[in-house]
């Protein structure tokens, strides 16, 4: 998929999304506070008990009732689980973070309206926000619950480390680990968007513009292979990072024909004990791609000694 102004994709996700736009624009002063109440307590219960959601947020119990009631329906809330708890219990969903989330960042500044969606993907959403400069952005809606459980102790060594943390906790981390990173590589003047701001699971960066791999069309495909692998080389000698999950889904041509290395929350230090399998799996990919596309000769040995720094010349 392209992340193109005019290239817009309008799925189910998307229509989901704008629907819960719309009725965020509605919530009012109480209802934000429910919402974070219930998030902070959600550290100590799976599904919240009423009783606690009224003491904490100082509301009225017919208040707290009614708010509930529409916060659900709008699905910013779980539906009650009275039958399985056996107490009135109530969660937190992805929609209500997205909230929690969208009001922090308009009320700091960093952005002031949310338009079209630039990406979907198995764990985000990804649309464009602009701030009150007019400034065009790109914010990122961590969802790790896409994908099954496995899959993601599996590919993200950072979650296999916590303990019983929810879909919503683990998609704070995801954020907060891509947001730490792309810092890192822009100091290291890696081709990848900046970092502007996270808050829980939202990470607004740069404009994210351009086709992806899978899809451009290279007059040069030598220069732009050299370009990638340059950058993975100071990805991994100035940032000490390796991006994991490299793929020609996640490098993108902009317009100029410079390249964007996108989706870095798997990454991980060149320290990790997996780190030279997850290096040589991602050049790997680069070689098959180019391969397919542009019956472009990569050596992988090179390449890999390339990288790590052991040599100045990739051979290509």
């Amino acid at each position: 998929m392209a992340y193109h102004e005019k290239n817009i994709l309008f799925s189910c996700s998307w229509r989901i999304i704008l629907l819960n736009l719309k009725k965020f624009m509605a919530l009012e002063n109480n209802d934000f506070k429910i919402l974070s109440v219930t998030e902070s307590l959600m550290k100590r219960h799976e599904f919240i008990p009423l009783e606690e959601i009224i003491e904490f947020s100082e509301i009225r119990r017919d208040e707290v009732e009614f708010r509930i009631k529409n916060l659900s329906k709008d699905r910013f809330f779980s539906k009650p689980v009275k039958k399985i708890l056996r107490y009135e219990g109530y969660q937190l969903t992805s929609y209500g973070l997205d909230a929690l989330g969208l009001k922090a960042l308009v009320k700091s500044g960093v952005i002031d309206a949310i338009g079209k969606q630039l990406g979907v993907g198995k764990e985000s959403d990804i649309f464009e926000a602009i701030n009150s400069k007019g400034t065009r952005l790109a914010v990122k809606f961590h969802r790790l619950g896409r994908t099954s459980f496995r899959q993601t102790l599996r590919k993200r060594g950072f979650i296999a480390e916590q303990s019983q943390f929810s879909w919503l906790n683990q998609s704070k981390l995801s954020a907060e680990k891509e947001y730490s990173a792309l810092k890192t590589l822009v100091s290291a003047r890696v081709s990848t968007p900046k970092a502007v701001k996270c808050n829980r699971h939202i990470v607004v960066m740069s404009l994210i513009v351009g086709t992806e791999l899978k899809f451009a069309e290279m007059e040069d495909p030598k220069s732009i292979a050299k370009e990638i692998l340059r950058n993975v080389r100071l990805a991994y000698l100035k940032a000490k990072l390796i991006h994991s999950d490299l793929s020609e889904y996640n490098i993108l041509i902009k317009p100029n024909g410079q390249i964007l290395i996108i989706d870095w929350p798997q990454s991980v230090s060149i320290d990790h004990p997996n780190a030279n399998d997850n290096l040589k799996r991602d050049i790997y990919n680069i070689k098959t791609c180019f391969r397919r596309q542009s019956n472009l000769t990569i050596d992988l040995d090179n390449a890999l000694e390339y990288v790590k720094g052991n040599i100045r010349k990739l051979t290509i």
